[in-house]
């Protein structure tokens, strides 16, 4: 067995953790892992240990790289001990954080492991928490303070959250699902409401898969705080955070759009269970812990899984047809008004992440396309293709077939052999199909299929790059009002705006702005809100921009032209053909 002893230090943010095993050899190699699965970054997590040493001084303990100590100068069948600092003040959901008002960690960023006894039984023990503080994670409770799981890759698949927190419970089929929220949660939080509506995704998915849970117990980590929406997967948990805003409220009727991304987010999460948790590419089975973990089919895991993380949304009846649609619009126009997608395949797009979707800079844009939203839009492709031409399957059976393949063999899928698989359980061939779609950077037939369903696909030209799109049911509906922009993304700044993406063959890539460039006068006046005061321009008009680049004051003289990005929308024609395919 393997022992750890977690005491937080909460105003020191640091974690003192005490590791201890019996030693079978004369030493034993010590490491932690340099990323954490489902995020696909290396991250360092050695980085923060402060301090480590043995508390046996015959014990010799030797650092032999970035993540590895040996232990030597051992007695075999003797205790092992070694203590060591970890510093934790890193705000998110895929390290470890502590103040006085919460903690949270992952195992990676904690836990040792013993080279060679990763399969042994696991245990932490949480000590001295400040008083009234609790403790939320999925490893099996032995007690208290206790906690085990079987191996380590369990251990490090179960986040664990300290503090005060509000728990809440419901079951399905008899598994309890537990959700926990913390941070600052609303008065008007409407708890009925939102335990409805997330029992209905979490049943629609486990019926999609079979209906019956693979979990023995599920536990949500919600931490509401600021604008950010992020969730990271694990087996029988997951660790999400969002806007303490995003919650419903008492007598609110309609979803508005942030409870909308909040569901999104806990959808797409809840969904890796299957889908990267048990089905996964067999080079994660098992994860090499200490260097990068190359697949191709992230597009897959990812973007499967963002098609399904909406499409649940509608199939579980939290949205209509129309709102489902407004939602594909948004990752169509992603996908298809940034010049990545021109360069970049979605092969390439997994295979890159560790380096280019994980690390992204302000030409990304230009040089990307996302494998999540990408992803979902194949999922989309596939998911009407099959339904066109077998006229009685669709892509659950897809999914549901491999899930049924690993629970049978626990083998996971091959790099090239999903065009076989999506065969077996649809017979039909979609390798040329699969091939073009993320081998090639050509257009997904989205036109052609969506129209099968009764939408059909249309272009605005010229429209701001913040634009997402529109479903509509008459052209009338349109918007007639051009606006104009650089062809930048900018955010508001202390002393006006400043630059960060420019975006191809647009204004602000002809006139050279740059990332970090501070624009802070149009006209000699200063920039206070951009969109009421270019409003105030024609195409053509001449205009003077003054900005900051670094410390030098710069002006630039230009002509305004109209945008240069053309927008999706989505236009109904046939409610009865959408509706079959959306019940």
């Amino acid at each position: 067995m393997i022992k750890y002893i977690i005491i937080p230090s909460i105003n020191s943010h640091i974690y003192n953790v005490k590791l201890s095993f019996v030693a079978t050899s004369n030493s034993h190699i010590l490491k932690l892992p340099v990323w954490i699965p489902g995020s696909y970054m290396v991250r360092e997590f050695s980085k923060d240990i402060v301090s480590i040493d043995t508390v046996q001084v015959s014990h010799k303990l030797v650092q032999l790289d970035k993540n590895t100590w040996e232990i030597s100068n051992l007695m075999p069948d003797t205790d092992v001990n070694v203590i060591y600092n970890v510093y934790a003040y890193e705000f998110g959901i895929r390290t470890a954080f502590l103040d006085f008002t919460r903690g949270y960690f992952n195992n990676t960023s904690l836990c040792l492991y013993v080279d060679g006894k990763e399969n042994l039984q696991h245990t932490i023990t949480i000590n001295e928490l400040p008083k009234n503080w609790q403790i939320a994670t999925a490893l099996d409770k032995t007690s208290d303070n206790q906690y085990s799981a079987d191996n380590y890759d369990m251990l490090i698949d179960c986040p664990v959250e300290l503090g005060i927190f509000k728990r809440l419970e419901f079951a399905i089929k008899g598994v309890p699902i537990y959700f926990i929220l913390s941070g600052t949660i609303i008065k008007s939080f409407d708890e009925k409401r939102f335990m409805s509506d997330v029992s209905a995704i979490c049943q629609t998915e486990i019926d999609l898969f079979g209906g019956t849970p693979p979990f023995t117990n599920y536990t949500f980590i919600l931490y509401l705080g600021g604008e950010i929406y992020t969730g990271l997967e694990h087996q029988n948990s997951t660790l999400l955070m969002a806007p303490y805003y995003s919650l419903p409220v008492g007598g609110q009727i309609d979803i508005g759009d942030d409870y909308l991304k909040l569901l999104g987010l806990i959808s797409h999460e809840f969904f890796h269970t299957w889908n990267v948790k048990q089905i996964k590419p067999q080079v994660f089975n098992p994860y090499k812990l200490d260097s990068e973990n190359y697949t191709k089919l992230l597009w897959w895991f990812e973007g499967i899984t963002s098609y399904y993380d909406d499409l649940i949304l509608r199939k579980s009846g939290l949205i209509d047809d129309a709102r489902y649609l407004k939602l594909m619009t948004g990752n169509i126009n992603n996908v298809y008004k940034y010049s990545g997608n021109k360069i970049q395949t979605l092969t390439n797009s997994s295979i890159t992440a560790w380096t280019k979707y994980y690390r992204q800079d302000e030409n990304s844009p230009n040089a990307i396309v996302s494998y999540y939203v990408k992803g979902a839009l194949v999922g989309l492709c596939l998911d009407l293709i099959i339904r066109d031409r077998t006229k009685s399957k669709s892509l659950d059976d897809v999914v549901l077939g491999l899930y049924t393949k690993w629970q049978h063999d626990g083998f996971g899928i091959l790099e090239d052999q999903l065009p076989e698989l999506i065969k077996q359980y649809t017979g039909l061939d979609l390798s040329a199909e699969i091939h073009q779609f993320i081998d090639t950077c050509e257009e997904l037939p989205l036109n052609y299929l969506l129209s099968k369903f009764g939408v059909n696909v249309q272009t605005i030209n010229n429209q701001r790059n913040s634009d997402t799109g529109y479903v509509i049911k008459d052209t009338s509906e349109l918007p007639t009002a051009k606006k104009f922009d650089f062809g930048c993304k900018l955010v508001k700044d202390a002393f006006g705006y400043r630059v960060i993406n420019v975006y191809d063959n647009t204004l602000a890539s002809n006139l050279g702005l740059a990332a970090n460039d501070v624009i802070i006068a149009i006209d000699n006046i200063k920039l206070i809100d951009f969109d009421k005061q270019i409003a105030l321009y024609t195409a053509g008009s001449e205009i003077s921009l003054t900005l900051f680049r670094q410390e030098k004051l710069i002006s630039v003289n230009f002509k305004l032209i109209e945008p240069n990005f053309d927008i999706r929308f989505l236009q109904i024609a046939d409610t009865e053909k959408l509706s079959n395919w959306l019940k």
